[in-house]
């Protein structure tokens, strides 16, 4: 990818060098001569689809310097421009507290079950489960309590369609916005990415973002006799959850077991969707 070789580029010139105190100033000298060099590519290239891709694959790179490290690698590691400036315009939108947010290792994952937030996050979700049943005699409510690795949302960010959609309408106001011949500024660029308005029909988060991701977030599903009458498709959500009275009926059993969960998720709509509250 021409972001991946701008990068590399930028690193490979700050490498050649003895950094010392001046490291941060020569690592954005070398930056910004790669970065120029791409755009110059890009603008002198023939209006093809190829020229194209690659002037928006500098957007990607001029808009996304100085993310965290772990904001940049998943940035490389999705497929497709317009599905990476999607991303990036999650991260920008998450400002300060996107470290905060961002996904647990895979280490802490596996070790999250026998902490104490894990044990009483466990002992919650039995609660839910339990009142659920209590009040529903016949149906059994299911959750999924496996946490989300970043590896597993990258994979669904990159074949999710609803993701795919939306992120077209991104690529194409970004279109629209700057002509071929005009190099927006950082601060145009970062602005338009965040200002732009259509981002809650993508029925993902942006990969490192997830609630799941920190086992905070929990999807149930109602089964009788061991078949899912009302799952997490989203198409089905309003039939299968709202018209059915399942969503009352989950919301009521979380109440009943102490509300430690707060729900459901409203953009996009998962009514099956919980996000738990330590106490």
């Amino acid at each position: 990818m021409i972001s991946r070789n701008v990068r590399h580029l930028a690193r490979s010139r700050c490498c050649q060098c003895d950094c010392g105190a001046d490291s941060t100033r020569i690592r954005r000298q070398a930056f910004a001569s790669a970065l120029g060099i791409l755009f110059s590519l890009a603008s002198a290239a023939p209006a093809t689809a190829a020229a194209s891709e690659a002037r928006q694959d500098a957007w990607v790179v001029q808009a996304s310097a100085g993310l965290p490290p772990a904001a940049i690698d998943a940035l490389d590691r999705i497929a497709g421009i317009d599905r990476r400036l999607l991303a990036l315009r999650a991260y920008l939108r998450a400002g300060d507290a996107l470290s905060e947010r961002w996904s647990w290792t895979q280490e802490r994952i596996s070790a999250y079950p026998s902490t104490p937030e894990g044990k009483a996050a466990a002992i919650e979700i039995n609660a839910v489960t339990a009142a659920f049943a209590t009040s529903n005699p016949g149906f059994v409510l299911q959750v999924n309590r496996q946490p989300r690795s970043l590896d597993v949302q990258i994979t669904r960010w990159n074949e999710n369609e609803s993701v795919g959609k939306t992120a077209a309408m991104l690529r194409a106001a970004l279109e629209r916005r700057f002509t071929p011949n005009s190099t927006p500024l950082n601060a145009e660029l970062r602005k338009a990415l965040i200002e732009w308005p259509g981002g809650a029909a993508a029925t993902l988060a942006a990969p490192g973002l997830s609630a799941h991701g920190q086992a905070r977030a929990f999807d149930f599903q109602v089964t009788h006799h061991e078949q899912v009458i009302a799952g997490t498709d989203a198409a089905s959500a309003h039939r299968q959850w709202d018209a059915a009275g399942w969503t009352q009926k989950l919301h009521a059993a979380i109440s009943i077991a102490g509300n430690r969960f707060v729900g459901p998720l409203q953009s996009p709509y998962e009514p099956w969707h919980y996000i738990y509250v330590p106490r």
